[in-house]
């Protein structure tokens, strides 16, 4: 039908189906090859899963695999260095947030990697989903959680709910550091849903006096302050320019910016669609009267829009699916948007074990109600009349993923994981769209791993589809 509008720099165009049936026979091989190229940093984990799988050793060999080869997924704050810092997930392999992005001396790795994940990268990484489901009937429904839940150092203690806060306020506004952005301001301000306080990173218009839609912006699995956008952006220039105020919300990790159905031991309480489709509309409409609550006032013209990364992604489709009409624009950058096949269940299982927190909390078992509302791609209808954009890249090294983290092959394979995954969600999706005859457009890169190799260029190709759809 040809309804989604695609920029696609893969060049691969009608041969992808054939190549990929193709490249079947060639998964054993691209995955030995990568195995022995990864070299110290990543055969130990490896080798610990074959040897478990060989000899019958118990859960404890596998959840130091999972530790390995998942631990080190690259995420949206990855290398935010005023991140919490993650326990380290195996001997000799440095915490997430110490790995270095400085272009250094490229392991003698490198090379295999590439083309190894160049091949898979033609290969549709669904089936891989079933693996944790596999294991979890050899070594116990508990030991991918056990292992998952060890990646979260001390961290995150979870927000404690305090019943003394019942209403919706900014109570504090305040320029950033020196070093920031000018027009960046970081306010607090409280949620009577969640009965805590919310940071939010927030980027001013030029023109105060001109009417600015809000633009917020999702990040991945870490949420912490300051927000990667700060730096890794052209955010803060374009709110000023293009007269938008961005906001960027943080405190939630592993929650998937969702509305979950029960306190979490580990992650607090997390009503983030009531929060931000709901209470933040109301904080801001407060800041647009004659006598605004903190602070200057400012003028909006009513229109919302989402742009999310990585975990953030999906969120932000799922956003304007839970509320319709709210959002006139959102836009997905390296996510995953299903929540009942095989790779979306476990894509969000990953980013809430990961950081202890207990799955059933958010929407319940696996199946029910919750988890079907959620899902974005089996209700993409809901998105009509609301201007999608999405891109991912296919996890293929390519030349920038090698200079900036060829010192970590661990880093680098991992993220091939994540990003072929997001790939394929992402195509799922925009087939969705087309049959349900939703206008969007994808941006599709031929290289890049689940990093800021393939987040960067994905949001601003974001920011150019989703502003315009706000004035």
């Amino acid at each position: 039908m040809g309804i989604g509008r695609t920029s696609d720099r893969s060049g691969v165009g009608g041969a992808r189906t054939a190549a990929r049936r193709a490249a079947r026979s060639m998964v054993a091989v691209a995955a030995a090859t990568a195995t022995i190229a990864a070299g110290g940093a990543l055969a130990p984990g490896v080798a610990g899963a074959q040897s478990a799988a060989s000899s019958g050793a118990g859960a404890s060999s596998l959840e130091d695999s999972v530790r390995s080869g998942l631990g080190l997924i690259a995420n949206g704050s990855a290398f935010n260095s005023d991140a919490p810092t993650l326990a380290p997930l195996s001997v000799g392999t440095a915490p997430l947030s110490a790995a270095s992005e400085a272009g250094g001396t490229a392991s003698a790795s490198v090379p295999l990697l590439m083309g190894a994940t160049l091949a898979m990268s033609l290969v549709p990484v669904g089936s891989l989903a079933n693996s944790a489901q596999l294991a979890g009937l050899f070594f116990g429904p508990s030991a991918l959680t056990n292992a998952a839940g060890s990646f979260t150092g001390g961290g995150y203690p979870a927000p404690v709910p305090d019943p003394s806060i019942d209403a919706n306020k900014l109570i504090k506004r305040e320029k950033g550091a020196d070093n920031s952005p000018r027009n960046l301001e970081i306010w607090t301000v409280t949620s009577a849903t969640m009965n805590r306080e919310v940071e939010l990173e927030v980027y001013l218009p030029g023109d105060s006096s001109a009417h600015a839609p809000v633009l917020y912006l999702l990040e991945g699995v870490d949420t912490v302050m300051p927000t990667p956008f700060r730096d890794r952006t052209s955010i803060a220039r374009r709110a000023r320019d293009e007269n938008v105020v961005a906001i960027a919300p943080a405190g939630a990790p592993g929650a998937n910016w969702a509305e979950w159905e029960k306190d979490d031991q580990r992650l607090g309480r997390n009503k983030w669609n009531t929060f931000l489709a709901d209470e933040l509309p109301r904080i801001l409409a407060a800041q647009t009267g004659e006598t605004p609550a903190v602070g200057d006032k400012l003028t909006l013209n009513g229109k919302y829009g989402a742009i999310g990364m990585s975990m953030g992604a999906g969120s932000a489709l799922r956003l304007a699916t839970n509320n319709p009409g709210r959002f006139a624009a959102v836009g997905g950058v390296s996510g995953c948007y299903s929540t009942d096949d095989d790779l979306g269940y476990q894509t969000i299982r990953l980013n809430v074990e990961t950081r202890g927190g207990n799955l059933d909390n958010m929407w319940g078992p696996r199946g029910s109600a919750a988890w079907r509302q959620n899902d974005v791609t089996a209700n993409a209808a809901k998105l009509s009349g609301t201007h999608v954009f999405l891109s991912a890249a296919t996890g293929a090294i390519g030349a920038e993923d090698a200079r900036q983290y060829g010192n970590e092959p661990a880093v680098l394979f991992s993220g091939y994981i994540l990003e072929a995954g997001a790939r394929e969600c992402t195509e799922r999706l925009s087939r969705s769209l087309d049959a349900a005859g939703v206008e969007h457009e994808n941006f599709y890169m031929p290289t890049g791993i689940h990093n800021w190799t393939a987040f960067g260029p994905g949001m601003e190709k974001a920011f150019d589809s989703v502003i315009p759809k706000l004035r």
